[in-house]
């Protein structure tokens, strides 16, 4: 069964039983949503639906992009008065279809062809706000009071055919999934979904204005789309679950004409991240290293972010010198830009130096020190100069970051064992394996803590309550197979 296949029967199963769990009587459409399905249900169906996802769906866990994508999405949310009071965590799949969606509990996906379809920040800021809006007006939890047009397996299995329509490879799969589901009503959710769309859009402009970007950015790249789509006859699968209009066109750019015009500089770190989301994606072989240098050596790889980009390549094609070369010329042009530095660090872990990197890596945590990139990076450098107790340390003064990037845990537990807190170990790697959706995985690693000599006098209750909780959601599993 192919990777799409699966997340679709997963996640369909996964949200059902979820939500079934949650509340024995769903919402009624026209009453305040919260008063049959709360918002602690809704971020327990989240949580549980994301599990699946990290199991089994491509997230790119490159700490520096992860850190760029979470902190556009906060400064989004720190602008909507209404999200103030959720919870909201933003990843990144590596998908090159054009889409972006959000689940419950304020979960939201973009896929990185999406990003590489912006052609500025705003742009892309704009989209993350329509899908911070989605979660704040909870039209996931407004299509789930829609009972009587759909059943609920269904639903779910249309929300989870959204990860898998558009792509290349699959697309007739992912189309077939939306159109296949048992008793589904599309126009139904079309009809909603156009509603939703417009109350999104116009919660988002605002939110694009107060968070500093252009409110026409929305509009542009909506038209860009459509313009694309008609031309070249390009799939953007955007446009699917988003359904577009000339009458929501217009409408967006009536409601951007209510903000004053303002010229945004150009971020050179929404560049960056864009070069290396396109250097990490594309495929290292002979004839793209090849293609990477031709336009190298031809003066089409002129602006800082490009050859940033090129030495990113570089670094995964193992050709080192040059990618160093590059890199320092882009340090001594601007020597405070931490991405050269984070680069320049990753090459020495690749080139087995790390000692040559951890000072200046600890000088920019100084300055910075809430900058995930440059903890785990540090973490990194430690273990590989055979610092573990340093890594651990570090880790755990950073643990809250594990909450947006969970594959933290899997570090921390390499340091505790490396460092010989076995117990602490088995615990943070039952929290990683949990995270990521092996439940199994995860009760087995928590059992193994048990039996491991720890000097925590809180440990063994912490571990029996995860235990505990497991065994309930597994029980639950089998009840519907």
């Amino acid at each position: 069964m192919s990777f799409r296949k699966l997340v679709v029967s997963l996640l369909s199963s996964v949200l059902f039983v979820a939500i079934a769990n949650a509340s024995s009587e769903l919402p009624n459409i026209g009453s305040s949503s919260s008063r049959s399905f709360s918002l602690i249900e809704e971020q327990a169906v989240g949580d549980d639906y994301m599990r699946q996802i990290r199991a089994f769906a491509p997230i790119v866990n490159d700490a520096e992009i992860n850190d760029y994508i979470q902190h556009l999405g906060f400064k989004l949310v720190e602008n909507t008065r209404s999200a103030l009071d959720r919870r909201f965590s933003f990843f990144l799949l590596a998908d090159k279809s054009i889409n972006a969606f959000a689940l419950p509990g304020g979960y939201i996906g973009i896929h990185t062809g999406l990003l590489l379809e912006t052609e500025n920040e705003s742009e892309l800021a704009s989209v993350v706000s329509h899908e911070i809006a989605h979660v704040t007006q909870r039209h996931l939890a407004r299509r789930i009071e829609m009972q009587n047009q759909m059943s609920i397996p269904t639903l779910a299995a249309f929300l989870a055919a959204i990860l898998i329509a558009g792509n290349s490879d699959n697309s007739d799969a992912g189309m077939a999934a939306m159109a296949g589901a048992s008793g589904l009503a599309q126009q139904a959710i079309i009809n909603h979904t156009r509603s939703n769309e417009s109350e999104a859009d116009r919660i988002g402009i605002a939110t694009l204005y107060k968070s500093g970007f252009d409110p026409y950015s929305a509009v542009t790249f909506f038209e860009k789309m459509q313009q694309n789509q008609r031309y070249y006859g390009q799939s953007f699968e955007f446009l699917s679950t988003h359904p577009l209009s000339r009458t929501r066109i217009t409408d967006a750019r009536l409601r951007a004409a209510n903000y004053p015009k303002r010229k945004i500089d150009d971020n050179l770190t929404y560049q960056l991240m864009k070069e290396k989301v396109k250097a990490l994606t594309v495929k290292v072989t002979a004839k793209s290293v090849d293609d990477y240098n031709q336009l190298f050596k031809s003066g089409k790889i002129t602006s800082a972010a490009e050859r940033y980009g090129y030495a990113i390549f570089l670094i995964r094609a193992e050709e080192f010198k040059k990618a160093e070369a590059i890199l320092k010329k882009l340090q001594a042009a601007d020597h405070n830009r931490s991405s050269y530095a984070i680069a320049l660090a990753e090459l020495d872990l690749e080139r087995k130096t790390p000692k040559n990197s951890i000072n200046k890596i600890k000088q920019l945590l100084m300055y910075s020190p809430t900058n995930q990139a440059l903890v785990e990076l540090l973490a990194q450098l430690y273990l590989k100069n055979n610092q573990a107790d340093l890594a651990r340390e570090l880790l755990l003064s950073n643990i809250h970051m594990t909450q947006h990037a969970p594959y933290l845990l899997n570090l921390l537990a390499e340091s505790q064992e490396k460092s010989g807190h076995f117990s602490e170990a088995y615990e943070t790697a039952g929290n990683y394996l949990l995270a990521m959706g092996d439940l199994n995985g995860a009760k087995a690693q928590f059992e193994q803590a048990l039996y491991s000599n720890t000097a925590d006098p809180y440990s063994r209750s912490r571990i029996n309550a995860q235990i505990i909780n497991i065994k309930e959601v597994l029980h639950q599993r089998s009840l519907r197979r």
